[in-house]
C-alpha cells in the first residue's frame, strides 16, 4: 500500500514543477533537507543521527543539483548542466556521489491520475538537432480502473495521460514501469533497444505478480520476464545498465510452508540463483515490507528503495513509508557495515516519502509523497540536488 499518513510540512517554494524549472534551481538559505530527525524515546535519537545533519542552503544556481566529488572553481553562475551548486559556491557534477547525498525542498509535478507512484524518468531526442527532452513514467489511478502506467514529457511536463498500449495496461493493474535508456539493450533478443519493464498483477488464485518486458512504451508486444519470475511471482525491478551483464534488483514473493514473505533480491542476468538484501535503516531496523520499490544507479553502486519506518525504532510497528539510499557492492549487496541513510530527511515523520529514484543527469530525486498539508493527496515531487 503506497499511500502514508498524511500530516503538515514547510515545503518551501510554492511553485510547481515545469513552471520555471530555472527558477526552482536558484534556491538560497534553509536547512538541508537531508538534516537529521529529531527523535523522542527509545532509538529516536539513533534515527535523528542518521539523518545525516546538513548544512545551510547553497547559494542560487541554475544548475539542477548535486552530490560530493571534486567541483571547478567561479561560483554558482559557472556551473554547466549535470552540475550542482554546493554551499561554498562550488560546481560538482551530480554523477560524483562521494559524501552524503543531499537534496532540497521537494517541489510538486502535477500529472493527471489520482494517487500517482513510482516517477521514473528517461532522456530522449526532443525535436531540433541536438534538442532532448525528459520523459516521466509513473503509475496511476484513472477514474475507477486500477493503477495503470502513465506518461507525460517535459521539462515543464505534460500533464501526463495514460499508455495507449492493451499489450502494457490491462484489465488487470500494473505497476513498476521502468523505461530503459534509449540505447540500452532490451533483456529480450528480439526487441529494440529501450524496452519497457513493468509488472502486472495477474488475475486468479493468489493475485501472482509477474515482471514483464515491452518492446517500447506503447508496445505492440508484451513478454514475462521468466528470468526473474521465481517462486510465488516477482514485481518492481531495477537495472544496472551501465554494466555488463546487466544487474537487476526485484521484489519476490517467497512460498514457505503455505507462509508467504516478501523479499529484495538481486541477480546478474545469467546468474541460476538470485541472492537476498539485508538493509539495515537509521535506528537498526531491518528494510523490510511487500515493496521496497528499488532503483538503482546505472553503475549499480547505490540503490535508492522505499521502507516502512519509525523514528522511534519501533521496528515492528513501522508504517510510514520512507525512502533511503544505501551503497552496493560489486556484488549488488549493501557494502559491509553499511547502513541505509535517510532522503528528505528533515520532513515529519509521519509523512510518507515512497518509489524514490533519480533524473538522468542523477541531479534531482523524484518521489511520490502526500506531504501536502492542505488536502492530504499523494502527488509527484522533484527536489534539486544541493
Amino acid at each position: 500500500m503506497l499511500v502514508g499518513l498524511a500530516v503538515s510540512a514547510a515545503v518551501g517554494c510554492a511553485q510547481v514543477i515545469g513552471a520555471d524549472w530555472d527558477g526552482y534551481a536558484r534556491r538560497e538559505g534553509g536547512g538541508d533537507s537531508t538534516g537529521g530527525m529529531v527523535g523522542t524515546g527509545g532509538n529516536a535519537g539513533a534515527a535523528g543521527a542518521q539523518g545525516d545533519g546538513g548544512s545551510g542552503g547553497g547559494a542560487s544556481s541554475t544548475a539542477v543539483s548535486g552530490g560530493g566529488g571534486e567541483g571547478g572553481e567561479g561560483g554558482c553562475a559557472a556551473c554547466k548542466a549535470g552540475e550542482f551548486c554546493t554551499a561554498s559556491e562550488t560546481c560538482v557534477r551530480c554523477a560524483d556521489r562521494v559524501g552524503v547525498l543531499s537534496f532540497g525542498a521537494p517541489m510538486p509535478i502535477e500529472v493527471e491520475g489520482s494517487k500517482p507512484a513510482f516517477p521514473r524518468v528517461r532522456e530522449e531526442p526532443g525535436e531540433g538537432e541536438g534538442a532532448a527532452t525528459q520523459r516521466l513514467v509513473y503509475v496511476a489511478s484513472f477514474g475507477s480502473s486500477d493503477a495503470q502506467i502513465a506518461t507525460a514529457t517535459g521539462r515543464p511536463w505534460t500533464a501526463g495521460e495514460v499508455v495507449a498500449s492493451a499489450a502494457v495496461n490491462s484489465p488487470q493493474p500494473e505497476s513498476g514501469p521502468l523505461l530503459l535508456p534509449v540505447d540500452a539493450l532490451s533483456p529480450r533478443a528480439e526487441f529494440p533497444q529501450g524496452s519497457l519493464l513493468f509488472d502486472r498483477l495477474l488475475a486468479g488464485p493468489g493475485n501472482l505478480p509477474l515482471l514483464f518486458v515491452a518492446d517500447q512504451l506503447e508496445a505492440s508486444q508484451a513478454e514475462t520476464f521468466d528470468a526473474l519470475n521465481l517462486d510465488a511471482g516477482s514485481h518492481s525491478v531495477a537495472v544496472a545498465h551501465g554494466v555488463q551483464p546487466y544487474r537487476y534488483w526485484f521484489m519476490n514473493k517467497h512460498q514457505d510452508g503455505g507462509e508467504s514473505t516478501s523479499r529484495l533480491l538481486t541477480m546478474l542476468a545469467d546468474d541460476v540463483e538470485a541472492q537476498e538484501l539485508d538493509i539495515v535503516l537509521p535506528g537498526d531496523c531491518p528494510a523490510q515490507g511487500d515493496d521496497l520499490a528499488p532503483w538503482v544507479t546505472p553503475d549499480g553502486s547505490v540503490l535508492f528503495f522505499q521502507a516502512p519506518y519509525d523514528a522511534r525504532g519501533d521496528c515492528a510497528h513501522a508504517s510510514v513509508l520512507r525512502s533511503f539510499y544505501v551503497r552496493l557492492g560489486a556484488d549488488g549487496l549493501p557494502l559491509s557495515g553499511e547502513k541505509a541513510k535517510m532522503l528528505l530527511a528533515n520532513l515529519a515523520p509521519e509523512i510518507a516519502v515512497m518509489t524514490p529514484s533519480l533524473s538522468p543527469d542523477e541531479c534531482t530525486l523524484y518521489v511520490a509523497s502526500d506531504l501536502d498539508r492542505v488536502d492530504r493527496t499523494q502527488r509527484l515531487y522533484a527536489a534539486s540536488r544541493r
